[in-house]
């Protein structure tokens, strides 16, 4: 068994002089214990006399990727309409194209008294404030016009504009299960998670909560006569919104992430096409198998069948296996290229009968 001196890295046995220089785990003091790793800043400042390359890794800028939303809480009045909830989540978690006015600052106010004859005024501290959030989503319009009409929806099912009270009751299944008209009867609550680049859980950046967010406007509904003018439509949804940011917001935070395991979703594995098969003869359309689909040997690439005549030489080939197994059905190949459907069988199963004389 080798001893180490005192004073080398001894590696598990006591901490690695080079990971002081750059990264800290959980410094005592700063903030939250769930602070996670930081750069040791009282080693790596670059900005001094001159540059210090040896302790660069304490200087790595932190990039800020886009923030995960979550919905943690939906409006307890559409209890009785489950697939309202799952809509909201849906629209919030992933189809918004953007969510701002969702970031927050902190000041501190003072009070001033003169001090001194030349007119200067000092600063005492009164109050530290965090500023208000003013959320709004941004949607591409889908058919049906369903964005739109959901959020309209959700401000009628609040109060309706022609009787100033919830459309809720005029259906007539909810006089027994509304429930009492508070924040969370008609409000929503979201969870908004700052990941790190590496997107592991326990190293996420902070998390934050915006409460009471229900749509205040939503924009117009797009009407117009404009000739010769077609648009697609952006919905912009804006929302009112209480924020709660603290030590156990960043754990809620922390404990959704592990929740959701969206660090070991491997993309790299995601399933092609419509299908999600990675079988061709699943993966590729029925009626694009076929004479009537219109694809031709070249692009029937894959498996051990045939197609227009042609037939595959062994399984899972490439189109440069596939070999014609006449010059006619050939013939009909370098037709379907040109354009020219005269010369196409009205079927594949009658591909070799009754052949157009054009192949005679």
């Amino acid at each position: 068994m080798t001893t180490v001196a005192d004073g080398e890295y001894k590696g598990k046995q006591g901490p690695s002089p080079f990971m002081s220089d750059a990264l800290l785990e959980k410094v005592v003091g700063l903030g939250s214990h769930l602070q996670g790793t930081v750069a040791n800043v009282s080693r790596s400042g670059q900005n001094g006399t001159g540059v210090r390359i040896t302790k660069l890794d304490g200087a790595t800028p932190l990039v800020f990727n886009p923030v995960i939303p979550v919905v943690l809480t939906v409006p307890t009045m559409w209890n009785k309409f489950p697939q309202k909830q799952e809509i909201l989540r849906a629209l919030m978690e992933t189809h918004a194209r953007n969510i701002t006015g969702i970031d927050f600052s902190y000041s501190l106010e003072t009070s001033q008294v003169q001090i001194g004859h030349d007119g200067q005024q000092m600063d005492a501290p009164t109050k530290t404030t965090r500023s208000q959030v003013n959320p709004s989503a941004t949607f591409t319009e889908y058919t049906g016009n369903i964005i739109y009409k959901f959020f309209q929806d959700w401000m009628f099912d609040i109060q309706h504009p022609d009787t100033n009270a919830s459309a809720l009751p005029a259906m007539g299944v909810m006089d027994e299960n509304m429930p009492g008209w508070t924040m969370s009867a008609y409000s929503m609550s979201m969870l908004f998670i700052q990941p790190d680049p590496t997107g592991l859980p326990d190293r996420i950046i902070d998390a934050f909560v915006i409460c009471n967010m229900f749509p205040k406007d939503m924009g117009e509904i797009g009407f117009q006569r404009q000739l010769g003018t077609s648009e697609t439509k952006e919905r912009s949804i804006n929302f009112t919104g209480i924020v709660q940011h603290n030590n156990n917001t960043k754990e809620l935070g922390i404990r959704v992430m592990k929740m959701l395991g969206l660090h070991r979703i491997n993309y790299n594995n995601a399933l092609p096409g419509l299908t999600g098969s990675v079988n061709p003869n699943t993966a590729i359309q029925e009626d694009l198998k076929g004479l009537e689909g219109g694809l031709h040997w070249e692009a029937n690439a894959g498996g051990n069948r045939s197609a227009y005549g042609f037939s595959a030489q062994g399984q899972m080939g490439s189109a440069d296996n596939y070999k014609p197994l006449n010059r006619d059905a050939e013939k009909v190949q370098d037709s379907i290229r040109a354009g020219n459907t005269n010369l196409i069988p009205s079927s594949p199963a009658n591909a070799d009968k009754g052949k157009s004389k054009s192949l005679q």
